[in-house]
């Protein structure tokens, strides 16, 4: 054949020189003595037994175990435990030790046509479950048995394990820190019984059943009519958070040993700055945006960090305590005539649908047990006055409740109860902010446990978060996040329910020129005017604070450097790491 011919021109082939044909024998590794589960799987209540057996038959032993459960110590002398029911399985043309092949699984079932076996492996790398072999028996009566085979790349067999509980074995799947659910099948999890079962053999469609992993037909889903259109959907976002923590740290310079400043690094040391105080500033909210200041702390002493993390636990304390008791209502005048003519959603801007409609529970007047489901409508028309029984709500009746689509009375079409019209308001304050969806209004309801903390310091990226590093870890939260920049500057910290910003992300110029945009105005400061009148200051003085004070920060090297009452010489205002002066005139 020639390969200078023309793309697309006919060629023919004139004759094959050589044929070579290589043939090996080819051994599937087989189940043999006992093995120890992988590094990476979890120890405890992970639902494996792991049958300690001497000789090759441990997939035999394994079948046994799990068609005839023992509760106490099954892993232990299979000879002695399931011995006496090796009769009962149908090993025939089943090679021992068993290998690890399709062909001999497809084979032990025909064999043993009433068990529908299922054969894992434990991915030791990327610490998940992943399938070996999947049965096709799967909608019968069939004893279910699932198998975990473990392998070794230094040993020449493998090792057959029994699972007792799939769905503790994939616990760590997936974010969902409760009882997992998982389809032994297509490895599926869910996070409910209830999802599973639908999975596997749905009632509204007896043709949609799980096919596995290899027939699993992809079904592409059409957007609906109300959500073919892209538009802001994560309403809770709405909602402003109520608290916010204004932080700042000061520190004073150290002088280094001379055995620290010989240490070869690439870095010239030249001090070291160590906290020697802090201030924040609890700033309270609502959704009015009417601003308070609810407490505040400056200190300055020795381990200032340790002081400050242990009053930010504090102040969290108190901060959930207020978030956990939410304010009443308040309508102010209007606010009735207002809510009753309304016909839309404050939140979402959607029409609020015939309020009649919406469907609602009925119980037995007698008993206290479930009906069945109506509109609001027929309920109040059919409503019996009678003793009043505690109401009595299963999982089973919730069930029951979710699929009725029509109204028990007058078999109309029921409206989702998510759209019964409420009254909305301010946590916070109290007061009336509109009307509202019942879903809507859920959605902007402030959680005091998950609610973040914002902690905004000017440039903490770049300074106070090392200094806060040093301490990070005294904080009693489980989980600690952060964005970094890189690896050692963070962009956001999130240390339980504290997140620490950056203003200077947002603003990136110095808080004396920030303050210079505004003008020096008073009326742009309200808090900080309210605050220092209220401590007897004039409105003067108030105003030296609106610039950036002069600090003589290498003179101050020592705690009683902060006891003087008098100012230092001029030329000891000039740092280390002034590239030019702070002040004109000559030192």
């Amino acid at each position: 054949m020639s390969s200078n011919a023309p793309k697309g021109t006919p060629q023919k082939l004139d004759s094959i020189l050589e044929i070579s044909l290589e043939i090996s024998e080819y051994t599937p590794i087989g189940g043999g003595h006992h093995l120890p589960l992988p590094e990476t799987m979890p120890k405890r209540n992970n639902g494996v037994i792991n049958i300690k057996n001497n000789d090759n038959w441990c997939f035999g032993w394994c079948v046994l175990g799990a068609l005839h459960p023992i509760k106490v110590h099954p892993e232990r002398n299979p000879h002695r435990l399931y011995g006496k029911y090796v009769d009962k399985l149908n090993m025939e043309d089943i090679p021992i030790p068993v290998p690890i092949s399709t062909m001999v699984y497809k084979k032990f079932e025909e064999n043993n046509p009433e068990i529908s076996l299922c054969v894992y492996q434990w991915n030791n790398e990327n610490k998940y479950l992943e399938y070996q072999y999947l049965s096709e028996k799967r909608y019968g009566n069939y004893k279910e048995v699932n198998l975990l085979v473990i392998t070794d790349p230094e040993i020449e067999y493998a090792h057959y394990c029994i699972i007792k509980d799939l769905h503790k074995l994939v616990y760590n799947h997936s974010k969902h820190k409760e009882r997992k659910y998982l389809c032994r099948f297509c490895l599926h999890v869910y996070s409910s019984e209830q999802g599973l079962r639908k999975h596997l053999n749905d009632p509204k469609n007896p043709e949609k059943k799980c096919m596995g992993v290899n027939h699993s037909p992809q079904l592409p889903k059409v957007p609906s009519v109300d959500k073919c259109i892209k538009n802001f959907q994560n309403f809770k976002c709405m909602q402003a958070n109520p608290y916010r923590i204004v932080w700042d740290l000061e520190c004073k310079n150290e002088k280094l040993t001379p055995e620290e400043k010989a240490q070869l690094t690439r870095t010239e040391k030249i001090q070291r700055q160590k906290p020697s105080g802090y201030c924040y500033v609890v700033i309270r909210m609502d959704s009015f945006y009417n601003y308070e200041i609810t407490s505040y702390d400056v200190y300055r002493g020795p381990n200032a960090l340790e002081r400050f993390v242990n009053k930010l636990e504090e102040e969290l304390m108190e901060i959930q305590t207020d978030l956990t008791f939410q304010a009443e209502m308040v309508m102010r005048p209007g606010d009735y005539m207002r809510h009753k003519l309304s016909t839309s959603c404050w939140i979402c801007g959607k029409d609020f649908p015939t309020q009649k409609k919406i469907k609602t529970i009925i119980y037995c007047p007698n008993t206290g047990n479930y009906l069945g489901a109506s509109c609001c409508n027929c309920k109040y028309k059919k409503q019996i006055i009678g003793p009043k029984y505690q109401t009595s709500f299963t999982i089973a009746d919730k069930d029951k409740y979710n699929e009725t689509k029509e109204c028990m009375y007058c078999n109309e079409e029921l409206i989702d109860p998510g759209l019964l019209k409420v009254r909305d308001h301010c946590h916070i304050s109290g007061y009336y902010r509109g009307p509202a969806h019942s879903s809507c209004n859920g959605k902007l309801k402030i959680d005091s446990t998950k609610t973040k903390i914002p902690l905004i310091c000017h440039n903490f990226r770049g300074y106070d978060s090392h200094l806060l590093m040093e301490v990070v870890a005294r904080f009693t939260a489980e989980k600690i996040k952060c964005i970094p920049e890189n690896i050692g500057k963070y962009k956001s910290l999130d240390v339980g329910n504290f997140r620490f910003l950056d203003s200077y992300q947002h603003m990136s110029m110095p808080l004396d020129a920030l303050v210079a945009c505004l003008g020096q105005d008073p009326k742009k400061f309200p808090l900080t005017v309210k605050h220092f009148i209220e401590k007897g200051y004039s409105l003067d003085q108030t105003k030296l604070l609106f610039r950036k004070g002069v600090l003589p920060y290498d003179w101050i090297n020592s705690w009683e450097k902060f006891e003087k009452t008098s100012f230092p010489k001029r030329k000891r205002f000039l740092f280390t790491f002034m590239s030019t002066k702070y002040f004109n005139g000559r030192l």
